[in-house]
C-alpha cells in the first residue's frame, strides 16, 4: 500500500482545570493540552468536540457539504477464536452450511454497502472498494497468538472517492463476517469468541493517514516527564572506536542447545502411485492446523541438477564447488557431493524446528509409513504395493479395489499358514483431511 504524503496534525491530550495547559495549534485549530501529555498515551484527534452532536447537545448527522472530495481507505480487522477441531471443519470444508470462509466474505461485503441503515449517523457512500480477506490463526509460528487460541483473522479494505471517511464500512464488514462465521458454525461450538475488531488504517480527508502500528510505537517510546532514558552499552572496537554488533545467535536447526529431532512419517510406494500430490496435501493441511512442517524426498536416482541450470548454485557447482551453501532472510539449503548416499537419519537429526517431518520414499529405512497405492502393481517392475506393508506401516492410502485386494490376497495368506494376518487401516487416497487426523492421533494431538 502506497502512503500519501500528509502532513499530521500536533496531538494534545484533552485535560481538565487542575493541569496546567497549553495552546497548541494543530492544522488551523487551537486546543488546549496538558504539559504532562507525555505521561499518557496520545490521543490521535485533531479536535476536543463530538461531530455527531449539536451545542444542545443532541445528535446529528454532520453536515459534510462543504468538505474535499478526496480519496480514502480503511483497513480494519477482527478475529474470531474456536476449537481447534472446529477450525479444522472448516478448512476441511466439512460445515454441514456450506463453505464458511466463502460466505462470510460475502457477508462482510454485503453489510460494508448496508452500513448507513445500521449506523444511525453514519452517511451512505458509493464504495468503489469493499474487499474481506480471511486466513486461519495457526496455534505456532508464524500469525499465531500469543495464548496459542486459533480461529480466523478477517480483515477488510473499503475504498471510496467522497467527502466523508469509510471506517465505519471497514470495522462494519469485518464484524459481520466474523458474525457469519459463528452463525456458520454454532451448532457445534457455541463458545466461539469474537474479539479484538479494530481499525488498523485510514487515510485521506482532513486528517490525512492514520497507521494504529505508528500510535502504538509512539506510546511505547514517549518516556515520562524528567525520566531519563537509557541505552544498553556495547562493545566497541579498539581500532575504530565504533560500536560492534554482538554476533547472534545462529537460527540453523542442528546447533547448540536445540531440541531433539522432530518425529518422522514417511509416504512410500513404487513409481506413480501418488506420492507427490498426497504428500503436498498433507503438507498443506498440517500447516493450516498448526504445525511446523518440514519435509525429506528420496529422490530415487543419481545426477539431479543442483538448483536449477543456469542459476548461482549451479553455475558454482559446474565451476568445482563440490559444497554450495545458499542463504537468504529467513531460510537456507545446502548442496554437497557425496561419496555413498547420505543416510534418512542423518538428515532428519537437523530437523530439530519443525514439529513433524513428512518422508516422500525411502521404503527400505524402516521408518513409520504409511503405504500408497493407487493401482497395488508398480506398473514398471509388475511388483505389488502389498508386499511394502511391514511392521512398520501405519496405514494404507489406497482406493476401494485396492482395499478389497489387499483384504482378499491377506484373507488367502491366512488359510494358507492358518494364521491370521493383521492388516493396518484403510484410508482413501482421495481423502487428505481423514489422513491428517490420523497422522495427529499418532503425535498424540
Amino acid at each position: 500500500m502506497t502512503k500519501r504524503s500528509t502532513k499530521k496534525p500536533m496531538i494534545k491530550r484533552a485535560t481538565g482545570e487542575k493541569y496546567p495547559t497549553a495552546v497548541v495549534e494543530t492544522d488551523g485549530h487551537q486546543d488546549a493540552g496538558n504539559t504532562d501529555a507525555a505521561a499518557s498515551p496520545a490521543r490521535d484527534a485533531y479536535r476536543d468536540t463530538l461531530t455527531h452532536v449539536d451545542e444542545k447537545g443532541d445528535v446529528r448527522m454532520v453536515d459534510v457539504s462543504d468538505k474535499a472530495v478526496t480519496q480514502r481507505l480503511a483497513v480494519a480487522e477482527g478475529s474470531i477464536l474456536m476449537h481447534p477441531e472446529t477450525q479444522a471443519m472448516v478448512l476441511e470444508d466439512r460445515a454441514k452450511k456450506g463453505d464458511v470462509l466463502a460466505c462470510a466474505r460475502v457477508a462482510g461485503i454485503m453489510a460494508s454497502k448496508r452500513t448507513s441503515d445500521l449506523i444511525p449517523m453514519c452517511h451512505p457512500l458509493m464504495i468503489t472498494k469493499s474487499k474481506v480477506d480471511i486466513e486461519p490463526i495457526p496455534a505456532q509460528g508464524d500469525g499465531a497468538r500469543a495464548d496459542g487460541r486459533v480461529g480466523f483473522r478477517v480483515t477488510s479494505t473499503l475504498g471510496v472517492t467522497g467527502v466523508t471517511g469509510i471506517e465505519m464500512e471497514a470495522l462494519t464488514a469485518t464484524s459481520v463476517a466474523c458474525l457469519t462465521i459463528y452463525d456458520m458454525c454454532k451448532a457445534v461450538d457455541r463458545g466461539m469468541e469474537i474479539v479484538d475488531v479494530r481499525l488498523l488504517h485510514k487515510e485521506g480527508g482532513r486528517s490525512g493517514v492514520w497507521e494504529r502500528a505508528e500510535q502504538a510505537n509512539a506510546s511505547a517510546v514517549a518516556p515520562a516527564t524528567g525520566a531519563t532514558p537509557t541505552v544498553d552499552a556495547a562493545p566497541y572496537s579498539a581500532e575504530t572506536a565504533d560500536p560492534v554488533e554482538p554476533e547472534p545467535a545462529s537460527p540453523l536447526p542442528g546447533g547448540p542447545g536445540t531440541k531433539a529431532a522432530a518425529p518422522a512419517i514417511a509416504f512410500i510406494g513404487y513409481q506413480n502411485s501418488g506420492k507427490t500430490t498426497l504428500v503436498e496435501k498433507i503438507i498443506k493441511r498440517l500447516t493450516q492446523r498448526g504445525l511446523r512442517v518440514g519435509s525429506i524426498k528420496h529422490h530415487g536416482h543419481k545426477g539431479f541438477d543442483i538448483d536449477q541450470p543456469g542459476k548461482d548454485s549451479w553455475r558454482h557447482a559446474q565451476a568445482g564447488s563440490r559444497h554450495v551453501g545458499l542463504v537468504a532472510p529467513g531460510q537456507y539449503a545446502e548442496y554437497a557431493y557425496t561419496e555413498d548416499e547420505v543416510p534418512v537419519g542423518d538428515l532428519l537429526t537437523h530437523y530439530t524446528d519443525v514439529d513433524i517431518v513428512i518422508v516422500e520414499g525411502y521404503k527400505t529405512a524402516g521408518l513409520p509409513n504409511i503405504v500408497v497405492t493407487r493401482s497395488g502393481v508398480d506398473r514398471l517392475r509388475g511388483d505389488t504395493s502389498y508386499d511394502l506393508i511391514d511392521e512398520n506401516t501405519l496405514a494404507i492410502a489406497c482406493n476401494d479395489v485396492v482395499e478389497r485386494n489387499f483384504r482378499a490376497r491377506a484373507a488367502r495368506e491366512a488359510e494358507q499358514a492358518d494364521a491370521v494376518r493383521e492388516l493396518p487401516p484403510f484410508i482413501s487416497i482421495n481423502d487428505a483431511a481423514a489422513l491428517v487426523n490420523f497422522i495427529l492421533r499418532w503425535l498424540g494431538r
